[in-house]
């Protein structure tokens, strides 16, 4: 039965909201909350040095790991962009927004969900390499290989967090 409620949510869904179901079972297995799960969250802050999650329920709690939330952009009790760090040292974007697909539908105005992948070789001046990131919702797969492409964030103590 619960198979079948899940088939049909997928099914009254948009493309976009698909993807960060299975986005928010990636975090649910690689950044586990303390309970509940984060397809069931609706708003993500940081409160001091430390990712806050709460529900619709009102209840709230961290990650299990509080030290896998490393970075964010945007203001505390909003963030545009939250970074974690799995356990294998690769980083994990969530970025918020209301405005547009999916993130106008998401409870937590999510809008995708990006992950880094190993290094992998990157053609152009010489043979360098370079962290790629997979985005859940569009699928592109991008390389930072340029100072400007650089993403950079905030870190929990104040100071610049760049990857």
């Amino acid at each position: 039965m619960k198979a079948q409620i899940q088939h049909t949510e997928l099914e009254n869904t948009s493309t976009e909201c698909q993807k960060l179901i299975v986005a928010k079972q990636y975090l649910d297995q690689h950044c586990p909350l303390e309970f509940g799960s984060h397809k069931d969250v609706s708003s993500y802050v940081v409160y001091y040095n430390h990712l806050m999650v709460f529900f619709a329920d009102g209840q709230h709690c961290g990650l299990k790991n509080c030290k896998q939330f490393v970075a964010l952009c945007g203001h505390r009790e909003a963030p545009s962009a939250i970074l974690l760090k799995k356990a294998d040292g690769m980083h994990i974007e969530l970025s918020f927004d209301t405005g547009c697909e999916p993130g106008r539908h998401d409870r937590a105005h999510l809008n995708d969900v990006q992950y880094e992948t190993p290094l992998s070789p990157v053609t152009g001046t010489g043979e360098a390499l370079s962290p790629m990131w997979m985005s859940f919702v569009s699928g592109v797969q991008h390389a930072l290989v340029n100072q400007q492409d650089r993403k950079c964030y905030r870190a929990k103590n104040g100071d610049d967090y760049q990857l």
